[in-house]
């Protein structure tokens, strides 16, 4: 009855109950191998030296904990000649102090349950509990496929400060179809991106589209290494980009005003950056007296609008390239330097900004969103020490559903 407990509880086969021993709450359960075989040759006729004791821990019978008392031999085969240590089959690699059972349970439990948890439900060092999720993590994103993706959204998300102070970036790249995470590693520039080349091009995996924001390093490296891709500049980071132009002008205007004056402006930078459509009966009569105030910021807020509305209210490519054109024309007649700027951003990458259309609205926002997830994900651990443990979490990121409960 015992050695069927230990079989159907535990995955343990090939050994013999021998007895049991209850000390200190615990369950002591002793085992001897039935026979002994040569791993090399698989005789049966061999020598055995007893050389020590292993004590492992198994999966809990109800509330108790449970440990495995087996004792290890030196094996030798006259046959082959071949002196071996005696393996535990029931373990996942030579060195766990756990059954393969019950790391297969903190594998299932790990996404309801914190390492702190698993740790005290199965009396574990928290240490135990990571090393077995990062093995499982290694084993599973070992070897990424990469031969039938075609769309591609790659974006940078600032974790945490390096050594010096600095803030570190690390580069995101995933599958636009799928969700699925393709690449992480550190770094912000195309030099982040030299591994993933190399797996896209031993894959021959043909990018079609990748999907981004307006940064140079990107832009280059896209169009040095994969020039038959088309480059997609999603609407939320040129939106974010024309944001970032108002609120200079709302800084410089504010920087030449006196004490008095600036108190119009003072702490009203998300009235201008929100959208129109979304602010209350008393913002927009605020905003309406800034504009009266202040022309260039009326004038800049006003395009700002304008151009949000071309992409919800344009259709296809050709509404949104005479939209846009006009746009585009009209910037450059305002007394703007920001909007100068904005205008020429555009110019530049008008391939990129059409490509929206061209791809029936491609959007990168769920880069965006993953991003998100990905710095609840570092507030939730308050940060990761082991790099490398936290670049597999978020590969398994798309794969868990983060729940905040207030």
């Amino acid at each position: 009855m015992s050695t069927s407990l230990a079989y159907h509880t535990q995955g343990i086969n090939g050994f013999q109950h021998h007895s049991f021993q209850f000390s200190d709450g615990k369950v002591i359960q002793r085992l001897k191998r039935k026979e002994f075989r040569c791993p090399k040759c698989s005789h049966c006729s061999v020598n055995t030296y007893p050389c020590r004791t292993r004590r492992i821990q198994g999966l809990p019978y109800g509330r108790m904990p449970v440990y495995f008392k087996v004792e290890l031999h030196r094996i030798y085969c006259p046959v082959c000649q071949n002196l071996t240590m005696e393996e535990l089959p029931f373990l996942s690699h030579s060195k766990a102090r756990i059954t393969k059972a019950l790391e297969r349970t903190i594998i299932e439990l790990r996404p309801e349950m914190t390492i702190h948890a698993i740790s005290k439900y199965f009396h574990l060092d928290w240490r135990v509990v990571k090393a077995c999720e990062k093995r499982y993590l290694k084993r599973k994103f070992k070897h990424v496929k990469l031969k039938h993706v075609k769309y591609i959204g790659i974006d940078e998300i600032a974790i945490g400060h390096t050594e010096t102070g600095k803030t570190a970036y690390w580069t995101i790249v995933r599958d636009l179809d799928s969700g699925s995470v393709l690449h992480v590693v550190p770094g912000k520039d195309g030099a982040a991106l030299r591994d993933f080349l190399i797996r896209l091009r031993n894959s021959k995996a043909k990018i079609e589209v990748v999907a981004m924001d307006m940064g140079k390093a990107f832009i280059c490296w896209v169009k040095e290494n994969l020039p038959s891709a088309q480059i997609v500049f999603d609407h939320f980071h040129v939106i974010k980009l024309m944001n970032e132009k108002v609120d200079l002008v709302r800084r410089r205007i504010a920087a030449k005003l006196d004490a008095e004056e600036r108190a119009i402006l003072k702490n009203q930078r998300f009235l201008l950056l929100r959208n129109e459509e979304d602010l209350n009966s008393e913002a927009r009569v605020y905003l309406s007296k800034i504009k009266q105030t202040f022309q260039e910021l009326a004038d800049v807020h006003m395009m700002k609008e304008a151009l949000r509305s071309i992409y919800s209210v344009a259709q296809n490519v050709s509404q949104a390239e005479d939209a846009l054109l006009r746009w585009v024309k009209a910037a450059l007649q305002i007394q703007s330097d920001q909007l100068h700027k904005m205008a020429k951003t555009i110019l530049q990458h008008w391939d990129g900004i059409l490509g929206f259309w061209h791809f029936g609205n491609l959007t990168n926002a769920a880069m965006e969103g993953f991003n998100n997830k990905v710095r609840t994900m570092l507030r939730q651990a308050y940060g990761y020490r082991d790099l490398e443990y936290m670049r597999l979490k978020i590969f398994n990121l798309p794969e868990n559903n983060i729940k905040i409960i207030i």
